[in-house]
C-alpha cells in the first residue's frame, strides 16, 4: 500500500460518463434552435466557474447562458436540458471502489452546482455510498484546480498531500493538486486508469 492513505477521486468521467452533447441537443430540440448553433455559443467560461463555485444563483446563470444562446427556455426546461449529460457509471467502477475502501480512505472532489447536483446525486446514489465524504464545489466556495479545494479535502482526511493520490480527467486539475504534492493520475479511459492505480500499488 506504499505510504498512501487515501485516495481523491473526480466523478464525471471517472466515476461516470457524462457529455454535453446531451444538453445542447435538448436545448436545441425545445427552443427550435440548431444544435450546432447552441454547441458554438456555449462557453466554458468565468460565469460557469462562478456558478460552480456557487457565487451566483441558479437564476442568473439561466439568465446568462439563454442570453447568451439566444433561447427563450422555462427553468424546467432549461434544468432539464442541464442535467441530461449524465449517463451511466462505468463498468466495474463499484467493484473497484468497493476494493479499494478496505485499505484506504476515498472521497470524491467535484466541480458541480446546485442544479446538477439535485440530479447526479440521486442518481448515482447506489457507487456514491462508497465515497466517504463528496466534496461539491459550490458547497466549497471553491473549485478545482484552485489550491483551496485540494486543501479542504486534505484537512478532511488529516493527511498530509505525500499521503494521498488524486484522479481526474482534467490535465489543469491534475496539475493543481500536484502543485500542493499531491500524487496524480490523470484519467484518460478506466484501463488506464487501473493500471495507474497498479503501477503505485493501490491495486494488485
Amino acid at each position: 500500500m506504499g505510504n498512501f492513505s487515501a485516495i481523491i477521486f473526480d466523478l464525471g468521467k471517472v466515476v461516470f460518463d457524462l457529455s454535453f452533447d446531451w444538453t445542447f441537443q435538448y436545448w436545441a430540440k425545445v427552443s427550435g434552435k440548431p444544435f450546432d448553433d447552441i454547441r458554438s455559443r456555449f462557453r466554458f467560461d468565468e460565469v460557469f466557474d462562478r456558478f460552480e463555485r456557487g457565487e451566483i444563483s441558479a437564476g442568473e446563470f439561466r439568465k446568462e447562458v439563454s442570453q447568451r444562446l439566444d433561447i427563450i427556455l422555462s427553468d424546467e426546461d432549461f434544468d432539464k436540458g442541464w442535467c441530461d449529460l449524465y449517463l451511466d457509471t462505468y463498468k466495474n467502477i463499484d467493484n473497484l471502489l468497493t476494493g479499494l475502501k478496505h485499505d484506504y480512505k476515498l472521497v470524491a472532489l467535484t466541480n458541480t452546482n446546485i442544479i446538477h447536483d439535485k440530479v447526479w446525486k440521486v442518481k448515482y446514489a447506489d457507487t456514491l455510498i462508497h465515497f466517504e465524504k463528496v466534496f461539491c464545489s459550490h458547497e466549497l466556495k471553491t473549485r478545482k484546480p484552485e489550491k483551496k479545494a485540494y486543501q479542504f479535502v486534505l484537512d478532511y482526511l488529516h493527511v498530509k498531500p505525500g499521503h494521498a493520490i488524486f484522479l481526474d480527467d482534467n490535465s489543469e486539475n491534475v496539475k493543481g493538486a500536484a502543485a500542493l504534492g499531491i500524487a496524480t493520475i490523470l484519467v484518460t479511459s478506466q484501463a488506464q486508469m487501473n493500471e495507474g492505480l497498479k503501477k503505485i500499488g493501490l491495486l494488485i
